[in-house]
Order: structure tokens, then sequence, then C-alpha cells
């Protein structure tokens, strides 16, 4: 989700109250209620690495070289911490890689329809990104994992500093309580009654590959060197494991049956692709693809064969 080491909010897994679910997630095993209108998710991952101007502003020294700005920055970070962390706060964090997931939920089952992925270097500007964001999340449940506590925190600060507006967002979703962002960092942890971990951990876990050769703090050296196809993908694959984390999170606290959850996943195993092909960059679908079939064990043990298409 970000670069550099662990944040201290990350590590010690310090999130908000947990969201209450509420009737409005329960499927209906039998199916012998039929839904009218669905209900949209929309699975939200960021990735950043430092905001240049914020860093020179910060140095006050306009001679200096980036590199060296960012450097002592981090030193600074890193001896104020106590040496625990160079992760900066969150205003310092500017989005390089942004990608979405969306899915319907109708008659207990909830498919994929969707899939984004924006990079600084090949999609529009940050202001219109921003704008595109909010109104993709208007009328959604977001689903994220620490969305609360970085994330969202960082779109609304991005927004702050290029003067983008989203009242939806402020005056409803971001709400205290509120159903229509479920944090998974904070359904798993209890609502931090019990220590979180981080999202590496729970994807291993439940049978999936977690991360795989690059991780948050691998960010910024990959977007200095131009490999921005590799953080669009890793972005991706951190959506789809938070989305398949939440689809079992969902069949063991009831609100998917087990038919329902199955149909559900093989939603992400027959569709995803599909819509990647139709949405992503060519670098970024080879990526994912390669993700998929290292996930097939997972998608083996979740759906039985018979259930297959």
């Amino acid at each position: 989700m970000s670069f550099l080491l662990p944040d201290p909010v990350c590590a010690g897994w310090d999130p908000s109250d947990r969201p209450f679910l509420g009737d409005a997630l329960l499927s209906d095993p039998a199916r012998t209620i039929r839904s009218v209108t669905p209900r949209r998710f929309l699975a939200l991952d960021l990735e950043t690495v430092p905001d240049e101007d914020l860093v020179a502003a910060v140095d006050g020294e306009p001679t200096r070289p980036y590199p060296e700005q960012l450097r002592r920055l981090l030193d600074e970070r890193r001896t104020r911490s106590g040496g625990r962390t160079d992760f900066l706060p969150t205003p310092y964090h500017r989005p390089v890689a942004a990608c979405t997931l969306e899915a319907e939920e109708r008659d207990g089952v909830v498919r994929v329809v969707d899939a984004t992925a924006w990079t600084d270097r090949s999609g529009p500007d940050e202001a219109t990104f921003l704008r595109r964001t909010w109104q993709r999340i208007a009328g959604r449940t977001v689903v994220s994992f620490h969305g609360r506590g970085f994330d969202l925190p960082v779109l609304e600060l991005r927004s702050l500093k290029l003067g983008v507006s989203a009242p939806r967002w402020f005056q409803g979703a971001r709400a205290e309580g509120t159903e229509d962002h479920l944090d998974l960092l904070e359904l798993l942890s209890n609502g931090r009654a019990s220590p979180a971990a981080p999202l590496d951990l729970y994807a291993k876990l439940v049978g999936l590959p977690g991360k795989e050769g690059v991780a948050g703090r691998d960010v910024h050296s990959l977007y200095v060197s131009g490999a921005i196809d590799r953080i669009a993908a890793y972005c991706m694959t951190d959506v789809v494991q938070t989305w398949l984390l939440f689809l079992r999170f969902r069949l063991v606290e009831g609100t998917l049956s087990r038919d329902g959850y199955d149909e559900s996943v093989l939603s992400v195993r027959d569709d995803l692709p599909p819509i990647a092909r139709r949405s992503l960059a060519p670098g970024e679908v080879r990526l994912l693809d390669g993700w998929m079939e290292r996930s097939a064990p997972f998608f083996g043990a979740s759906v039985p064969v018979r259930q297959a298409r």
C-alpha cells in the first residue's frame, strides 16, 4: 500500500472502530428472495511515493538535489522513531498507482463486473483521477485493507492539496460507523480487540500467494526505475486478495451461504481475466495472469470441482 518501512500505525495495527455489517449484507441461502437493486462494492488500493514538492518545501534548501532532500527527511524520521521506522506521515504520500475491483451482489452471489488501474504515467492527471475516483466510490460500498488508516486519508489529503471536491464522501461514507466502507483490517482484528496482521499474512493463511517479489517498501525504487507496470500489477493483486479475503470473511460470518461464496469466488477466477484484458495495460495483464495461475490451488480448494463452469 505504500513505500519504505512499515508505518508504526500499520505495524501496531491501530485502526478505527469496526463498522457493523448489518442485515443489508445477509444473503438468502435458499434463494427465495429476489433482490431488485444489487448492492455494489468497490475494492480499492493505492501505491504511493513521497510528494516531491512537499519534501522540497520541508527541506527548505532549493539547491539541494531531491534524493538528498529525501534521504535527510527519512533519516530524521528514523531518528525520531528510535530507529523503528522511516515511514512518512500521510501528507507526504502521493499516489502513483491505484486499482479497483467492482462487484455486484444479487440473489446471494457477488460477481465481479469491472476492474481499473490508474498510474500517474499513463492515466489522466491526478486531479482528474481524484474526481473520477470519488465518482466511482459514490453509491458503492468501499472494501479496503487499512483503507481507513491510509488509502482514503491519502485521497482526502490529495484532494485537499489540489482543491478537488468530494461532498458525497465527506457527507456520507466517511462518517464513523457507516456501512459504506468496510475495512478488512478492522473486520479481521475485531475492531482492534486482537492484534492485526499484514495483508500478506492473512492472504497466506487462507492459501493465497500473498506478497510475491514486491512489497510496499519497494514501490519507490520501482517508480524511480520506471517499472510502473510492476507497481500497478502489484497493486491489482493486493486488491484481488483483499476482495477474496472479504468473501471468505462473509462466508465465515454467515452473510454469504456456501453456495453463494463458491459462485462469488468462481466469478473472480472466471470473470476477472477477460475484464482485465479489456481494461488493463498489457504488462499489467501479463503479471496478473501469472498471479492467477499461482493462485490455482486456492481456487481449487475454495470451489468444488463440480461447480466449475
